[in-house]
């Protein structure tokens, strides 16, 4: 990365994340080793969880560290080939595509390495798919002159002829489609779902094809989203639900409140608040500089200044026509929790909420989040409910999860 690139902050205060990884470990500030690796479901992302954890020493190591654990995953995965295991070597293809996604985290300029980080992730995850437990194909959504990159996985037990429900899935800033949908296991599957999982603009290899981030691609989205379904014979479009992590929560937020076909919004970790300050002023500096890359402004802060005082979900929440769901940190750093209240009380149909007590952003800090309801299952079982006709209706609900595991009545502020 060029040293002209990034915020001011990042370039001036470099030394402190390196200080804060060397005391902290490279999870100081999101979990992103366990969101990367986790969805391998495999004792394998617990040895690359360990092995990273206890050798990356500063941010400059993440890149290379994960490009070498990618390249002995697909080593030991051309192995199980050569032995005729090839199910067993796509646990190792699937791998090697994840930390070759991990590998592209720090590199906040599309350069030649960044876009061959995403080819070999792209070929390691194709070779997975090849093998997997469920049916995969690698798609294009068009959008403008261009077409958003995604990933559709359909249940191993869904029938031909029968169009299935679909669940549009979309990361935050730091991942990217191909850990959306856990290897084997994933409760969205489970639930009967076609899985769109998504790089919307800005995100992940959206960003490299040149779809940048803006409150008005995230709006278009939406209608680009839903007349490819419309073109599946194999997808119900009048059955679409949407779910969003992180910075996806007001992505995706957003596309529901202006695309009247969606059935239902869940969304988790929450990042409603309007200019978004306390994660690019306050938050470590990394998460600016990798926004404003994703808006295609990694060399004018000024201009990504401008554009980040229009996200404000004020604006659109008033026209959401679904049922809404957000689940998150009660103590959440970078997004106050009063501004999960604020968002549903202007919401216009039934808008619910599901906090974890003591929890911050990466919200498996708390006891609550072990304890209690699974965040995944718990968005999975609430949008199975909005595309089945004769489930229970949303309603307008706030819980609390305490640190015992306990679901409570949420205390709202007036």
């Amino acid at each position: 990365m060029s040293e002209a690139s990034g915020s001011r902050r990042w370039r001036d205060q470099r030394w402190i994340i390196d200080d804060h990884v060397r005391a902290l470990g490279i999870e100081f500030d999101q979990n992103r080793l366990r969101y990367s690796l986790g969805p391998v479901r495999d004792e394998t992302s617990a040895a690359d969880i360990g092995i990273l954890r206890s050798s990356i020493r500063k941010l400059g190591d993440l890149s290379p560290l994960s490009m070498a654990h990618a390249r002995r995953h697909e080593a030991l995965a051309a192995r199980m080939e050569d032995r005729g295991h090839a199910t067993t070597a796509g646990v190792h293809w699937f791998a090697a595509a994840q930390l070759w996604l991990l590998a592209a985290y720090p590199i906040w300029e599309t350069t030649d390495e960044l876009v061959d980080l995403h080819r070999r992730k792209t070929a390691a995850f194709n070779r997975w798919a090849a093998v997997a437990a469920h049916r995969v194909e690698q798609v294009d959504v068009p959008f403008g002159d261009g077409a958003l990159p995604g990933w559709l996985h359909l249940p191993a037990d869904a029938r031909d002829g029968t169009p299935l429900p679909v669940l549009v899935a979309s990361d935050g800033m730091d991942g990217g489609r191909e850990s959306l949908v856990n290897r084997v296991g994933d409760e969205y599957l489970q639930n009967g779902f076609a899985v769109l999982a998504i790089d919307g603009p800005g995100q992940s290899e959206a960003a490299v094809r040149g779809i940048f981030t803006s409150p008005e691609n995230w709006a278009a989205a939406g209608d680009a989203i839903v007349r490819w379904i419309d073109t599946r014979a194999d997808l119900d479009g009048n059955r679409v639900v949407t779910t969003g992590i992180s910075f996806g929560s007001y992505f995706m937020s957003l596309l529901s409140a202006v695309t009247p076909r969606i059935r239902g919004c869940a969304v988790v970790l929450q990042c409603f608040e309007p200019g978004a300050h306390a994660i690019f002023e306050r938050a470590a500096p990394g998460y600016k500089s990798r926004h404003m890359w994703m808006a295609g402004l990694e060399h004018d802060e000024d201009a990504f200044d401008e554009l980040v005082a229009r996200y404000d979900l004020r604006e659109q929440i008033t026209g959401m026509s679904c049922p809404w769901y957000v689940l998150g940190g009660e103590a959440d750093e970078l997004c106050d929790k009063r501004w999960v209240y604020a968002m549903t009380r202007l919401c216009p149909t039934p808008a619910s909420s599901l906090l974890y007590e003591g929890a911050t952003h990466a919200i498996d800090d708390s006891p609550a989040s072990a304890l209690g309801p699974f965040f995944r299952t718990e968005i999975a079982d609430w949008l199975a409910d909005r595309v089945t006709d004769d489930a229970p209706d949303a309603t307008n609900t706030h819980r609390l999860v305490t640190r015992g595991g306990e679901i409570v009545p949420a205390s709202v502020p007036d």
